[in-house]
C-alpha cells in the first residue's frame, strides 16, 4: 500500500469537501485518468486520487520520479502545489515560505525526471531551477506580495492555532489575523510586563546603610552618586537607546523639588532617544530652558490616580519626546493601573509607578539595550530595567535615596557590588 511521507505532509494541502466529492465523482465516472507520482515508493502527487481508488477499488497508474534527495522532492511538491488553483492566498504563502526555507541559496532542484508525461498539472522540472533567492522572487511564485509573505510569517510565528485554522479555511484575511496576532502579542507582552513587576518586593530592609561618592554596581547596572552634571558621571556613560529624565518640577514636594533649573541637554549626545517628564505645570519653563529637538508626546493615562497635584488632579504622566533621528512609536498614549501597595515601597515623592516605566522602556528600548537615567530617585527605572533585561547606568544626587535604591535592588535578589570606583 503506499503511504505519504511523513515529513511530506505539511507540503500537501487538502481539497474542500466540495472539491473532493467533485474529484471522487470524476474519478468514479471516468476513471483514475492521472497517474499517482511517487518517489521511493511514497505518495508525492495524487494522495486524493490514490484514496478514492482504494476507497472504490478502482484501477490506476503511476510513475516513480527519480530525485537525488529530499530537499529536491520537497522542492518539487511545493512548485506542484503551487500550481494548483484550488488554494488560497494563505496556503501559497506558507508553499512559498517552505520554498525560501529548502532553497534560500539560489535555490536548485538538480532532479532528473523519468518520463516525458507526468501527469496534468505537473510543472515541466527537466531543467534545474535556479536564481530564485530572494524573498520577491519568491512572493511571484505564489502570486501574492513580499508584504503577504512577511505577514504570513509572523502569522506562522506567532499566531494561535485557531487563527491559523481560520486562515487555511479562508474564513479570514491574512492582513486580519496578522493584526489580531500583533494585538494578542502585545496583551501578552503587557500581562508578562505586569506579572514582572507583581514579583517586585515591597520591604524596606536596611542592608546597606552608608555609600561613598561615586560609582556603585547593582547587578548589570550602575548608580552613580552625586550630580549627572558631574563629569564622572558623564564621561563614564556609554551610547544609550534612551535616556530618561524625571526632573523636579519647583512643586515643593519635597527638599529637592524647589529652584531647579534645567542643565542637562548634552545627555542627547549620549542616546537616541531623550524623554523627559517634564511636569504639567512646569512644561512650559523647561520647553524654554531646552534646546533639545522636540518629536513627539507620549501620554500615560492613569486609571485609579488619585494623589492631587499642583492643578487638582494627577491622573495622567507626560513624556516629552526629543530626538536627532527619525522615532517610531507603535502608541503614544497608553493606560495603567497603579497596585494599591506600590506607594509604600519607597518614600520618595517623585516616584514613577513600576507599570509606566515598563511601557517606557518596552516603546524605546529593545532587551540588552543600555538605558540612562539622570535622576534615579526611587530607582524604579533600575529595578524595571533588571525586570526586563536592559542595562541601566543611574545618577542620584541624595544619599539616602541611593542607599534605598541599593537595598531595594538587594531585597529582589540583585547582587550589590559595591563602589567601582
Amino acid at each position: 500500500m503506499l503511504q505519504i511521507k511523513e515529513e511530506f505532509k505539511t507540503l500537501i494541502f487538502k481539497l474542500k469537501d466540495s472539491e473532493y466529492k467533485e474529484l471522487e465523482k470524476s474519478c468514479l465516472e471516468y476513471g483514475i485518468r492521472d497517474a499517482i507520482v511517487t518517489w521511493q515508493g511514497y505518495i508525492i502527487d495524487g494522495h486524493n486520487r490514490y484514496e478514492i481508488a482504494q476507497k472504490h477499488n478502482l484501477d490506476y497508474k503511476t510513475i516513480e520520479m527519480q530525485f537525488n534527495s529530499d530537499e529536491n522532492v520537497k522542492g518539487w511538491m511545493i512548485l506542484n502545489q503551487l500550481g494548483r488553483r484550488n488554494l488560497n492566498k494563505y496556503q501559497r504563502s506558507i508553499l512559498a515560505l517552505q520554498y525560501e526555507e529548502h532553497y534560500s541559496n539560489k535555490a536548485k532542484l538538480n532532479s532528473k525526471l523519468s518520463g516525458e508525461n507526468f501527469g496534468k498539472g505537473l510543472p515541466n522540472l527537466a531543467n534545474p531551477i535556479d536564481k530564485i533567492n530572494t524573498r520577491k522572487e519568491i512572493a511571484n511564485l505564489a502570486q501574492v506580495s513580499h508584504g503577504t509573505l512577511d505577514k504570513v510569517k509572523r502569522i506562522q510565528e506567532r499566531a494561535s492555532d485557531e487563527v491559523k485554522k481560520k486562515l487555511y479555511d479562508g474564513k479570514i484575511s491574512i492582513d486580519k489575523a496578522d493584526k489580531d496576532t500583533i494585538k494578542e502579542e502585545k496583551k501578552k507582552q503587557k500581562e508578562d510586563r505586569i506579572n514582572k513587576i507583581n514579583e517586585i518586593k515591597l520591604s524596606n530592609n536596611n542592608f546597606i546603610k552608608d555609600i561613598e561618592k561615586g560609582w556603585n554596581k547593582i547587578g548589570n547596572h550602575f548608580l552613580y552618586f552625586g550630580s549627572n552634571l558631574d563629569n564622572d558621571f558623564y564621561n563614564y556613560l556609554p551610547n544609550a537607546s534612551l535616556v530618561f529624565a524625571d526632573p523636579p518640577y519647583n512643586a515643593g514636594v519635597d527638599d529637592w523639588d524647589h529652584n531647579f533649573k534645567w542643565q542637562q541637554d548634552k545627555f542627547i549626545n549620549k542616546c537616541k532617544i531623550f524623554a523627559v517628564t517634564a511636569g504639567g505645570w512646569n512644561a512650559f519653563n523647561f520647553y524654554k530652558e531646552t534646546n533639545l529637538p522636540y518629536v513627539w508626546e507620549n501620554i500615560c493615562y492613569i486609571k485609579n490616580g488619585m494623589t492631587h497635584g499642583k492643578c487638582g488632579y494627577s491622573n495622567y504622566i507626560k513624556t516629552s519626546i526629543f530626538s536627532y533621528e527619525k522615532v517610531r512609536m507603535s502608541q503614544d498614549l497608553f493606560t495603567i493601573t497603579i497596585k494599591i501597595n506600590e506607594s509604600d515601597d519607597t518614600k520618595h515623592k517623585g516616584r514613577k509607578p513600576y507599570e509606566y516605566m515598563s511601557e517606557i522602556l518596552n516603546l524605546f528600548t529593545n532587551e540588552k539595550d543600555c538605558v540612562i537615567d539622570i535622576f534615579a530617585g526611587s530607582g524604579t527605572t533600575l529595578l524595571m530595567c533588571d525586570k526586563m533585561n536592559r542595562i541601566s547606568y543611574n545618577a542620584e544626587l541624595e544619599k539616602k535615596y541611593c542607599i534605598d535604591i541599593i537595598n531595594r535592588g538587594i531585597d529582589n535578589n540583585i547582587k550589590f557590588y559595591g563602589k567601582q570606583f
